[in-house]
Parts: structure tokens; sequence; C-alpha cells
């Protein structure tokens, strides 16, 4: 399995400082300790800059918000690691979450690799219910990547190319990547073995209240030129593909007693 000295984790950040501490917080306090935490600051002006300051990160400053898939790439490209974790900072790992990851990446030999997650509120005992998901989903699978949280083995970039920058503030770059690597013959999968819990579009629903409604229309036109259909495509697709995330929901709900994404 890569060791965690060779782990590199890359955290963009837009403001949000209440988030970005307890995303932080929660790696930093266990004992799993990666080879370096790369925080992109893209210019926030709410206390950030003075937090990061303050605890054990590598900070890359932005003067301008450049979005999310120019702060990842800037990561990306800092890094030393031979795998690359990408994560928004409104999640919160829990116990175990990384070994976790590595030894499925390891054994199932995915390129790109996803940690089951929960999404809204925090209204429960986190690390409890995480103990609990995660043995009863230990063997849990389904293809595909969570853009929250995914790691990436170096050689996937080195085999595909960066995120898309064409892909303003966010959205969609997630889908692009996992498309092109897929083209490429890259496997991707979320496990049940590890387990997250993620707010959900804090920083994206801030940008769409201070700064701009319009970029998630750009990303979906710069989407569609580039792969000739829309990221749900046409209705047929649109359908075909909520059907089988409902049996899939079904099944993971029948077999685990858990879905991977949950809805609180």
């Amino acid at each position: 399995m890569i060791p965690l000295s060779r782990v590199s984790l890359v955290i963009p950040v837009y403001n949000q400082l209440l988030h970005t501490m307890q995303c932080l917080e929660s790696i930093l306090r266990l004992p799993d300790k990666v080879g370096e935490i790369i925080v992109v600051d893209n210019a926030s002006t709410d206390g950030t800059p003075e937090y990061l300051n303050s605890v054990s990160v590598t900070v890359i400053r932005n003067a301008n918000n450049l979005g999310c898939a120019k702060a990842w790439n800037q990561g990306v490209q800092a890094s030393k690691g031979d795998v690359i974790g990408i994560l928004n900072n409104d999640i919160i790992v829990t116990s175990g979450w990384l070994p976790a990851l590595l030894l499925f990446m390891e054994e199932s030999g995915c390129g790109i690799v996803s940690p089951a997650m929960r999404e809204g509120p925090l209204d429960y005992e986190l690390d409890k219910y995480a103990a609990e998901f995660t043995e009863a989903c230990r063997t849990a699978t389904r293809p595909g990547l969570l853009g929250p949280c995914m790691l990436i083995k170096r050689d996937v970039f080195d085999a595909i190319g960066l995120f898309d920058e064409g892909f303003s503030y966010g959205g969609c770059e997630d889908v692009d990547f996992l498309w092109r690597a897929q083209k490429a013959e890259i496997t991707a999968a979320v496990t049940g073995s590890a387990f997250i819990h993620h707010f959900g579009m804090i920083t994206q629903n801030a940008v769409k209240r201070s700064e701009t409604r319009a970029y998630p229309d750009h990303n979906l036109a710069h989407f569609l030129h580039k792969w000739g259909r829309t990221v749900r495509g046409n209705w047929f697709q649109r359908r075909w593909a909520r059907t089988k995330e409902r049996w899939t929901e079904r099944f993971e709900r029948f077999r685990y007693g858990h879905t991977l994404v949950e809805r609180g």
C-alpha cells in the first residue's frame, strides 16, 4: 500500500472560514499523517489567511478567486505525492478514512477512489455513525467518483492531464475529468470502507449570492461544446441514469442498510 507520507492533500478555499477550520482540524486530529496538506486560498477576506498561518499546512495564495479547477491544478502542480487527494473545504473526515481509501485503491487497481458520504446538516454523531457505516458497508462499492473528495494516482494526471480550466468557479470539472479517465480506461470507484460528511455546495452558493450567478450556464455550455452533449444528457439518458441510480440505492440499502451517498 502507498505510505501516507507519499500522499498530498489539496484543498481549495474561498472564505467559509468555519468550514475550512472544521475540515482541516478533522484531518489534523487523526494519527494518519500525510506527506503534505496544500491549501489554495482564492483571495479569502474573512480571516482565512490568518487562520491558515496558524496551522501546519502549505498555503498558495491567489490575488483573485481563480475558481475550483485552477486551484486544484495549482495544488497538483505544487504537490510531491504519488497520490493526490482533492478535497472540498466543506467536508469532515473520520477515523481511518485515508488508510481505507489507499487500501481500496491498491486492492481494486482503481486510479481514482472516493469515500462514501452523507450530505446535509451535521445533526448526528459523526464518529459513531461513521464506525457503524463502514463496518456495515466495508465491501460496498459503486463505479464513479464523488467530487467533494477523491484520491487520484499521479500517473492518472500524467495520462490525461490536469483539470480543465475552461470550467469557471466550480461545476462540471469533476465529471469532465471522470469521463476523460474512463476514455483512457482508468477506473474510478466509491467505497463504503471510508466515510466522510459533506455539507454541500457551501462555497458555490456563496459565490452565486455575492459575485455571479452566470457561471453554471458557462460551464454547461463549455461541457456541451467539448462532449457534444450536456452533463445529464437527453431525456432518455436522464431517465435511464435516474432509474439506475434508484436501483443502486435500493440495492445498497437492502444489502448494507445504507446507500453510499446519503442525504440528511
